[in-house]
């Protein structure tokens, strides 16, 4: 009687299994569809304004805040991309987060940097402040020395001695298009209800770069790098692209994302507790929103590109989606009061609940799901045609979806011109659904656990070539 029990509750949970990732692949559906039809009209209203003088009607002042820590290989031509921008009127903050190595010597080698007196104002708290330095060859370049304090504190110093109404961050190992700043701030000026606007990030790896621009755009050599081009394509065209239609946009990646500063002050900017300071603070700007009833809204654009660098190895990949999990989960956990609350609209109803039960939970369910359907078939417990039908919503549905994810970006801005490249992204698409997947759900299920258990994990640091 009791293995009866056991058995059905066994076959239960596969139908489950079923359920999950055939209203997974629905969402993502949804969002692909709802993705092409934005980037139509992204695109229509961008070939609009590009008649209007930018530099003259539309033009927005912005600072770009760039936190640093130990990015000497990197951080010269990640400078130098973000002082090309062709834009009439911005500024660079670099701040050296307490690097260990000589990331602060090569900012002021290259830049004739002068230390300086300067009166920031302390809108958000960070760690103190030791120099401030100007550039005496671009006055653009404003570099902020100070004690170490995190990704979080070093954009909230930087903010600090920021002068302009709209800051942003992006990553010290990164590069800006010198027209990605024009259109995302034209998203501003088009659309005066955005406080905040996250624009595309894709890998740099395997491309070529000169004097901080990206000249030659290629797929990279190693399966493992070609493989996280895949997944930043389908993270952001038809899954940050499809939920902002639906101005549920939760996430605007840390790597690119510009902010009206009015707004970050009400929320006081970005939380250094935060593992994944990027999505806390998203999360917060929604809900200041909705308590306060504002007709504010956060968008993304995908045509404004950053270029950053992904991981190499195993080990470094393993590092960042372990973080990235755990970060997840704080900010599910910590703004829990949104699940299924009509308070908060369609984020709450829609948008948390979607991320709490799929992205957060996705790894557990994976893990339990494929051994246990597989060990069932063979057990008898669930015939060949649920078998198959397993087969075909979680992997057929979702690897159809991946490549139409690639046809999106080939149909709408085409940026890798060579057939070869093609052929790697379908490549790549595929495979991934053998080992890389499974491996993936593990690094995930392991920040799931420390998280869980409370084992105390540090931010982690990737190899920079």
């Amino acid at each position: 009687m009791t293995m009866n029990i056991f058995l059905d509750l066994i076959f239960l949970f596969n139908w489950l299994v079923i359920f999950y990732f055939f209203s997974l692949n629905i969402i993502y559906a949804v969002l692909l569809i709802s993705s092409y039809f934005a980037i139509r009209t992204y695109n229509f209203e961008y070939a609009l304004a590009k008649g209007a003088d930018l530099k003259r009607d539309l033009a927005k002042p912005f600072s770009i805040l760039v936190p640093a820590y130990n990015e000497s290989v990197v951080i010269v031509e990640s400078v130098r991309s973000f002082l090309a921008l062709d834009y009439p009127e911005y500024e660079v903050i670099v701040c050296n987060d307490g690097s260990k190595d000589d990331t602060l010597q090569k900012l002021i080698d290259n830049f004739s940097l002068q230390k300086v007196d300067f009166d920031r104002v302390e809108r958000f708290e960070s760690q103190p402040i030791r120099a401030v330095y100007f550039s005496e060859l671009d006055s653009k370049l404003v570099v902020v020395d100070k004690v170490n304090g995190g990704k979080a504190d070093a954009l909230n110093a930087a903010a600090n001695c920021s002068r302009y109404p709209y800051i942003g961050g992006v990553d010290s190992d990164s590069q800006l298009s010198s027209d990605s700043m024009e259109k995302i701030m034209q998203q501003f000026s088009a659309h005066p209800q955005n406080v905040a606007v996250g624009g595309i990030v894709r890998l740099s790896n395997g491309c070529t770069i000169k004097n901080g621009e990206i000249s030659d755009i290629k797929m990279p050599k190693a399966f493992l790098e070609q493989i996280q081009v895949v997944e930043y394509l389908r993270a952001f065209l038809f899954g940050r692209m499809g939920w902002s239609a639906f101005d549920v946009l939760l996430i605007i990646s840390g790597a690119f994302g510009i902010f009206r500063q009015d707004i970050m002050e009400k929320v006081g900017g970005w939380d250094s507790r935060a593992i994944g300071e990027d999505m806390d603070l998203v999360v917060r700007l929604h809900k200041h929103i909705r308590k306060n009833r504002l007709a504010h809204h956060l968008s993304f654009a995908p045509d404004p590109v950053c270029w950053t660098q992904a991981p190499g190895t195993l080990k470094d990949l393993s590092t960042q989606r372990d973080r990235w999990q755990r970060g997840l989960m704080q900010t599910m956990v910590d703004n829990r009061g949104l699940m299924f609350n009509p308070r908060y609209g369609r984020v709450g109803m829609v948008g948390f609940p979607y991320f709490f039960l799929y992205e957060m939970l996705g790894c557990v369910m994976e893990i339990a799901a494929i051994p246990l359907v597989i060990v069932s078939f063979i057990l008898g417990i669930v015939n060949v045609h649920f078998f198959i039908l397993f087969i075909t919503v979680a992997i057929i549905w979702g690897l159809f979806l991946t490549f139409s994810s690639i046809f999106l970006e080939e149909v709408s801005y085409s940026r890798y011109k060579e057939r070869g490249d093609l052929l790697k992204l379908f490549k790549a698409a595929f495979f991934e659904n053998f080992g890389y997947r499974q491996i993936h759900s593990w690094w995930r299920f392991k920040g799931f656990v420390k998280y869980v258990f409370k084992v105390k994990s540090g931010w982690g640091t990737i190899k920079r070539v």
